[in-house]
């Protein structure tokens, strides 16, 4: 009975320790694994085909079907889906030790590919059996001239095989492995075919990030390009502000599309590329003479692509910084050409508010006269019919005198007042 105080996940997160090992604990066995590369819009039409092969529950990662001597395995990844099947119902006879128990399983004998929605990318079948071959046979059915060899688990086995496909049984063909069981115990031989298996999935998966690295580095020499030259450009003064910012906003946009078109493919390589370094630490090789050991011919291949891929994307994040540091040159020498028109503004605006106080000095003085004008002619009006003509006329310089420094006086207060209104 389940306790009130157990979390959740505790049962579903004990069983995934054991989820995903191949219940194969005999040998000999002979073991054929395929992956397809499922598209989003694929998923919904797999689970379908998935639900329909089981009975029960459906389990939206993982189908298997096994008894005492075949068994069949379906597995859901982030991308791609794996789809296998083995057989131990094998006897050491002539004929098996003639072909050293390949083409045993064949894509059209496997009934559960026939709907399978996706695209095959990898194929492999593996035989492990409790026999070691002569070169003769050997090279019937793997290439030893290019071909890897080594003792694996401490020398409980050894494997070899050439990387290549085989497609003279199987028109999809598919890359061979043969295992000799020197004295694989308990889960041994299960736990050597999942890293063997593994191995392989992740090593070509990796590889799917280098046409993109190699499409990208072809791009960024243009853009780098177009890069520099907008940099020389901007130095050199010889194209407006306006061209220069066009410009590099139509290139930044590009960056940024290749980035998000690139980014997911680059992170996917790198991660399938540390897991096929961890399984084949897991394999503990020691070398057997004559022959490259798994590790030393992955790596040798594996790596330069892998290389390219992590250039790739340095010089994609590293265009990206430079394009922020050109864009931030760029606004500062917009924000200096605004701070100079600014500037040339605002004193063209004092030239002017000099100019209007001279020539509001003169309107006011001006406006002096016109108003003492007026008010000496309603004065004269006023005198004229009032006193003599000789007497008016010894009046009127003073009168005008007081006019005119009374018309100052309120012109001056008047203009005070409206200047302490404003403040």
């Amino acid at each position: 009975m389940k306790s009130p105080h157990d979390h959740a996940l505790r049962q579903p997160l004990s069983d995934l320790m054991h989820e995903r090992t191949l219940p194969i604990y005999k040998t000999p066995v002979a073991v054929r694994s395929w992956v397809y590369l499922v598209s989003d819009d694929q998923r919904q039409t797999e689970t379908d085909w998935v639900n329909s092969l089981q009975a029960g529950a459906p389990d939206l990662w993982r189908l298997a079907e096994t008894d005492e001597t075949t068994g069949r395995i379906w597995e859901r990844h982030g991308e791609f889906s794996t789809w296998l099947k083995y057989d131990t119902d094998i006897s050491l006879s002539a004929a098996t030790k003639a072909d050293l128990g390949f083409c045993r399983i064949r894509t059209a004998d496997f009934d559960w590919l026939t709907g399978a929605p996706g695209e095959v990318f990898r194929s492999v079948e593996i035989s492990v059996l409790p026999y070691e071959p002569k070169p003769a046979q050997l090279q019937k059915v793997i290439d030893l001239t290019q071909a890897v060899c080594c003792d694996v688990f401490d020398g409980a086995a050894r494997i070899w095989s050439d990387f290549r496909m085989h497609a003279k049984e199987d028109k999809l063909g598919a890359g061979r492995i043969y295992v000799q069981d020197k004295g694989l115990e308990n889960d041994e031989a299960s736990r050597l075919l999942q890293t063997l298996i593994e191995i392989g999935h992740y090593r070509k998966l990796a590889l799917l990030g280098f046409p993109v690295a190699r499409t990208l580095m072809s791009w960024l020499k243009e853009a780098e390009a177009r890069l520099a030259e907008l940099t020389s450009d901007m130095a050199s003064q010889s194209a407006s502000q306006e061209q220069l910012l066009e410009r590099l906003m139509a290139l930044s946009a590009e960056v940024e599309a290749r980035v998000n078109a690139v980014r997911f493919r680059q992170g996917a390589t790198e991660a399938y590329a540390r897991l096929t370094e961890d399984r084949l630490v897991s394999l503990r090789e020691t070398r057997v003479a004559g022959f490259s050991t798994m590790q030393e011919f992955i790596e040798r291949r594996l790596q330069p692509a892998m290389r390219t891929c992590e250039a790739a994307s340095r010089r994609l994040d590293d265009i990206s910084a430079r394009i922020g540091r050109v864009s931030d040159l760029l606004r500062a020498r917009i924000s200096i050409s605004l701070e100079v028109q600014n500037q040339s503004l605002l004193k063209s605006m004092n030239v002017r508010a000099k100019l209007q106080m001279k020539l509001s000095e003169l309107v006011e003085g001006l406006s002096i006269f016109a108003v003492g004008y007026y008010i000496f002619s309603l004065v004269k009006y006023m005198i004229d019919p009032l006193l003599d003509p000789h007497l008016s006329h010894l009046l009127y310089g003073p009168i005008i005198a007081v006019i005119l420094v009374l018309a100052w006086l309120f012109i001056h207060h008047r203009k005070k007042s409206i200047g302490h209104s404003d403040l």
